[in-house]
């Protein structure tokens, strides 16, 4: 089981890093000017390593590795790269160094020792790692992966993949479907897991579980009553209108009233004043008509306001409003 897990992790990380440069010649078919233009960059590389000199070696280092492609060259990216910090970068180089000189081990057994070296120093690289196997689900042809910013290679998909400790961005990304971006907790040392469903956005999820950081269009409070926002917004553009047409008629009517009270008195009026008085009857009903027109809308507003700020998994809601002959109802169902 302990060999079959450093195969899977081994396997994982390679199939994780990006490429670090052209591949060399293969160090069996190397000519003798190749292994000594590959030697020479390889020992001003090692020269520089020794005095801490890690970003000029890695140049060397990578230039020697171009020429020819010995183990011998990877493994000391690797070392490097550790130097520096790069772990997640270190720990994939480990794991094509133990590869590589395994395979060549068998023209050369020289290699046999950098592949120990490579597994050894892979293995201590670990624990400060962590790492996170995915199941990804309903994923098409054209689905990409990628994890912490790094592309993954659809090989690599069931293997364990090595990330920095703490809060790591995975992203599913399916040509035609919202794009899935989920955030997991790693420590160091944990192996986590993940799932994905690339066809469909996932729900958000409580602290501590993976999280959704793109827009989740499935689950939203608000599903299937979009048409209830601009219902309440045209409720309240009727509420306004008929308050203008009660304040404009009220004020038409109490003034009419007003003059008619002067000109007729506490009597009746004459039959001069017939058509004022048939004014300010038409100005009052116009006053009362915009007092039904706007409670109607206030009414009708406030009740889908009230229905679209509900959460769509309650019970379905609907709502009515009625006029008759002096009566005003309004009937809901939450």
């Amino acid at each position: 089981m302990r060999t079959r897990w450093l195969a899977l992790t081994l396997s994982g990380a390679m199939l994780l890093a990006g490429p670090v440069g052209a591949a060399g010649i293969d160090p069996a078919i190397a000519t003798p000017v190749q292994r000594e233009q590959a030697n020479a960059r390889f020992l001003k590389g090692k020269a520089l390593f020794d005095r801490n000199d890690f970003a000029g070696a890695l140049d060397h280092f990578r230039a020697s590795l171009d020429i020819v492609a010995s183990p011998n060259a990877r493994l000391y990216i690797a070392r490097t790269l550790r130097e520096m910090g790069q772990l997640v970068e270190a720990y994939a180089e480990f794991g094509r160094t133990a590869a590589d000189a395994k395979e060549h081990a068998r023209e050369d057994g020289r290699y046999a020792k950098a592949a120990e070296a490579a597994l050894a120093e892979r293995e201590a690289v670990a624990p400060q790692l962590g790492f996170i196997s995915l199941r990804i689900t309903n994923a098409t042809a054209s689905t990409t992966v990628t994890v912490a910013g790094s592309p993954l290679v659809r090989a690599g998909w069931t293997e364990p993949v090595p990330v920095k400790p703490g809060e790591v961005a995975v992203e599913a990304v399916t040509p035609g479907i919202v794009p899935i971006r989920k955030t997991i907790g790693v420590r160091a040392g944990q192996r986590a897991s993940l799932d994905i469903d690339a066809g469909l956005p996932a729900p958000s999820t409580v602290s501590g579980a993976p999280t959704v950081i793109g827009a989740d269009h499935g689950s939203s409070d608000h599903a299937g009553k979009e048409w209830m926002l601009p219902a309440a917004i045209a409720g309240g553009g009727v509420a306004l209108a008929g308050g203008l047409m009660f304040l404009i008629g009220g004020i038409a009517s109490n003034g009419t009233y007003s003059d008619l009270q002067l000109k007729c008195g506490t009597g009746p009026c004459p039959p001069s004043q017939a058509g004022e008085i048939s004014s300010g009857k038409t100005e009052q009903a116009i006053a009362n008509t915009g007092a039904i027109i706007g409670l109607i809308g206030l009414a009708a507003g406030g009740t889908f306001l009230v229905l679209w700020l509900l959460p769509s998994h309650k019970t379905s809601a609907s709502a009515s409003v009625s006029l008759g002959p002096g009566t005003l109802s309004l009937a809901g169902k939450f």
